[in-house]
């Protein structure tokens, strides 16, 4: 499996050529990444799938969809909830020892993470947690093999529901654009399309 065939399948026809500075990316979240997830960024670059499932890329405008913003928000929102309830975070958040690290989300509410060990990044697998309810979520495979599974709707997650639409799921291009009036914050963004093209790459 690999982000061209992904790509193929989810009816993106050629890399949107998203580009970012890894340094700076790496060392805003605080780790190297995995190398599939890279090549991800450069095909697709910010968007989601079927308008559902979010996947968060490094150097946009938006803070809701940044990666480093979002592993920021999670430790935000972690500390609230302790603060309101005085309970220890059900899973440990990077950079604690096999801490899990936000990668995306979908429109319920849910995250999908990496849940980072010793092992090299591209070695990491995948985890979920439910926006609702208290039910944990793991796959045994990494950043590329999941969204295979989700785009064919083949996802054992119990949170993630059955495709309503088409089958292979569709991507649907974004900008990473922070929208006036919408939640998150403005960031400087640093990540551009390549070429000089609108970065749409899609039938």
């Amino acid at each position: 499996m690999s982000i061209e065939s992904l790509a193929r399948a989810a009816e993106l026809t050629a890399p949107r050529r998203y580009q970012v500075d890894w340094d700076r990316a790496e060392a805003a979240v605080g780790t190297v990444l995995p190398a599939d997830y890279k090549e991800y960024v450069y095909w697709f670059g910010p968007g989601g799938f079927d308008d559902y499932l979010i996947v968060c890329v490094p150097g946009v405008e938006n803070s809701n969809t940044e990666l480093a913003a979002h592993l920021a928000a999670a430790h935000e929102g972690a500390r609230v909830r302790a603060r309101l309830t005085g309970a220890a975070p059900r899973v440990p958040l990077f950079p604690e020892p096999g801490g899990w690290l936000p990668w995306g989300f979908t429109t319920g509410g849910d995250g999908l993470y990496w849940v980072t060990s010793e092992d090299a990044p591209d070695r990491w697998t995948v985890a979920g947690r439910p926006g609702r309810g208290s039910d944990l979520a793991f796959f045994d495979g990494g950043f590329t093999a999941f969204l295979h599974t989700f785009v064919r709707d083949t996802v054992e997650m119990p949170f993630i529901p059955e495709a309503e639409g088409d089958v292979p799921v569709p991507f649907q291009p974004g900008t990473g654009a922070w929208l006036e009036g919408g939640a998150g914050t403005r960031l400087e963004a640093y990540g551009r399309f390549g070429g000089g093209g609108s970065g749409q790459g899609c039938q």
